[in-house]
């Protein structure tokens, strides 16, 4: 731009003698002005080169649009955030409810096991139960047969000594004589077998008359067990006497009623 006005300077020393002062003038002025128009317009170039260089750092308007396009509103934003949670529990739901299904499962597999195991125990109570009960039978059995027995044998051991007496008497009516234990300082019974039922009638009957300074007594040969019934009879309180006759033994009450009683039997049931 000087180089110009310089040029424009020199042309006019040059002209300066052929043309008029006001004339050369006119023509600085001139050239001046467009000078001045291309320094003002350079400037403006230079400013928008400016601006154009600062401008492109800036957001487009179709960036703006397409930016103000996917920006959420806020009920798109509720709905999505809905969306979102509902998924999320639905989620949560599914394996929770997995989940619970499983334990679930394993609980009723082992509810069904205890209850198989219950019902083997049952059986097997039913089972025992059973077993007991024909158990208890047959103890009862047993017992009924060992009263039976115990009954036949003592009945038996009396039968087998219905023919026997201790006391001495006629040699022919005796089988049989021997000794048998008694008490330490004291005389040991003598147990006698007869020759029948009626000598030993007769002769149990004679005791009656026997004189009572004799010193021995005539007496039946009682088995223990009815021993010890006649003892329990006198024991008792309730009898006024007790004794044996015929493989029984009797009792008689203070009203005067006479009783038979057995090895087994309840003596107050008896009574009443």
């Amino acid at each position: 731009m000087l180089s110009s006005i310089l040029y424009s300077f020199h042309n006019l020393t040059i002209d300066s003698g052929r043309h008029r002062t006001g004339h050369a003038v006119s023509i600085i002025s001139s050239s001046w002005t467009k000078c001045r128009y291309d320094i003002e317009l350079s400037n403006l170039h230079h400013d928008l080169d400016s601006i154009k260089e600062s401008l492109e750092g800036v957001v487009k308007r179709t960036d703006l649009e397409k930016a103000l396009n996917n920006i959420v509103r806020k009920d798109d934003l509720e709905t999505i955030v809905t969306s979102i949670v509902t998924k999320l529990v639905d989620s949560m739901k599914k394996e929770i409810e997995g989940n619970l299904k499983d334990k679930t499962n394993k609980q009723t597999k082992a509810v069904e096991e205890l209850l198989k195991e219950n019902d083997g125990l049952r059986e097997l109570i039913a089972s025992q139960r059973k077993m007991i009960y024909e158990l208890q039978i047959n103890v009862k059995d047993n017992e009924i047969i060992a009263k039976q027995a115990l009954q036949m044998s003592n009945y038996n051991q009396q039968y087998s000594r219905k023919f026997n007496i201790k006391v001495t008497i006629r040699p022919e009516e005796i089988q049989a004589i021997h000794r048998i234990p008694g008490k330490q300082g004291e005389h040991r019974p003598v147990i006698v077998k007869l020759l029948n039922s009626e000598v030993k009638y007769r002769i149990m009957r004679e005791k009656i008359n026997m004189p009572k300074q004799y010193t021995f007594r005539l007496v039946d040969d009682v088995t223990n067990c009815h021993m010890e019934l006649i003892t329990r009879l006198l024991d008792s309180g309730q009898l006024d006497s007790a004794w044996y006759f015929n493989f029984a033994v009797y009792g008689k009450t203070e009203a005067g009623r006479r009783l038979k009683f057995d090895i087994y039997d309840d003596i107050d049931k008896r009574l009443k």
